[in-house]
């Protein structure tokens, strides 16, 4: 039996839930499966008998500043920062140790150089190469620039020069670019997540499901919409003020698919899961980047490039609403005119595999 060591950024939910996705084809294909992670991560793979043990390491975060991403502060904190990943080297080592796995998979997680030591060959799930053409290309918002230049910049030489492998998933089906170690593959979701027929009719429904991160957008509906529900999850409903009638705040949820399928319109951050998994879903979407973060910029553009969905502020969340919801048949029409996506949770699972077994393709 090949034994697979995930390492799981677990500050959101995203990388956790691809690494999900891909953990349920490695074990399909009959891999045995650990993961390392932390914070949401640990919640997440809690519930989760399946993968054979949950360790739990150090985690990297942002510095911020009035909640927002701030890289004078992130950079400030390089000594504590460097300090986590020399804990987190040592947990990865005694994973290595203990479970003997065959190939090591990481997810934004840096603490490789174990994983080097060991010999063991090394793959990444990273699709900052396609931020970096995107980038390119113009256009984007100069707040976004210094979170390019100190992370996703890095992110994208770490990932050209580390890894064996770098597993770069795409929103878009024709974007077949590759360099490198860089191969390219489908949105990465879940064996839950199966595509759904474009809806048609009135729109009656609207989920809000915005990061789990510390630097999630703050959702406050106030306005009345009869005849609509909204359901708000990963979210408390704000303390003091009134609810409207047909809002619903969930809080924290595992099963984020079930109200995504019911929805006609989905709200969502710029994390590549979740808005991959809206994709797949045939859900027209409001994509609400997170302030200064390149990647959730460049993902949002992603979809309105392919006419699936709009860009918004957080500050003009229910104005994006209702607009979004005039112009739902227009994106539909733009997911019936999609080329059919490819499984990237199963072609990376195969892409590990041979990587496992000292084959490339």
């Amino acid at each position: 039996m090949t034994r697979i060591l995930l390492l799981v950024n677990g500050l959101g939910l995203g990388n956790s839930t691809r690494c999900y996705a891909v953990i349920q084809q490695l074990l399909a294909a009959g891999a045995e499966v650990e993961v390392a992670t932390s914070d949401n991560g640990l919640w997440f793979f809690a519930d989760k008998p399946e993968v054979g043990r949950i360790t739990e390491i150090p985690s990297l975060r942002y510095g911020q500043k009035a909640g927002r991403i701030n890289i004078a502060a992130t950079l400030s904190q390089a000594g504590a920062m460097l300090g986590a990943v020399r804990r987190a080297e040592a947990v990865v080592a005694d994973a290595i140790a203990r479970f003997r796995p065959a190939a090591v998979v990481a997810d934004s997680i840096y603490s490789l150089r174990p994983v080097r030591r060991a010999g063991l060959p090394l793959a990444a799930i990273n699709n900052s190469d396609m931020v970096v053409r995107r980038m390119i290309g113009g256009g984007w918002p100069a707040a976004a620039l210094p979170q390019f230049l100190a992370i996703e910049l890095s992110d994208y030489l770490f990932h050209r020069a580390i890894p064996d492998l770098a597993i770069s998933p795409r929103l878009d089906p024709t974007d077949t670019a590759e360099a490198g170690p860089f191969r390219r593959v489908g949105p990465i979701v879940r064996a839950a997540c199966r595509p759904q027929p474009a809806r048609t009719g009135r729109p009656e429904r609207v989920l809000v499901m915005l990061s789990g991160s510390v630097f999630g957008s703050a959702v406050a509906i106030e306005r009345d919409r009869p005849g609509l529900t909204i359901d708000v999850v990963g979210r408390q409903a704000p303390s003091g003020g009134r609810v409207p009638e047909g809002v619903f705040y969930h809080g924290k949820v595992r099963d984020s698919l079930t109200p995504m399928r019911e929805a006609d319109l989905v709200v969502v951050n710029g994390g590549f899961s979740a808005v991959s998994e809206a994709l797949l879903l045939r859900k027209p979407m409001v994509v609400i980047p997170v302030p200064r973060h390149a990647e959730q910029w460049a993902n949002g553009e992603g979809v309105r490039r392919l006419g699936l969905g709009m860009v918004a502020t957080e500050q003009g969340l229910e104005v994006a609403i209702d607009t979004a919801l005039g112009r739902i048949d227009e994106f539909r029409a733009a997911y019936r005119a999609l080329p059919a996506l490819a499984n990237g949770a199963e072609r990376s699972a195969e892409l590990i595999l041979d990587l496992a077994a000292g084959r490339r393709r």
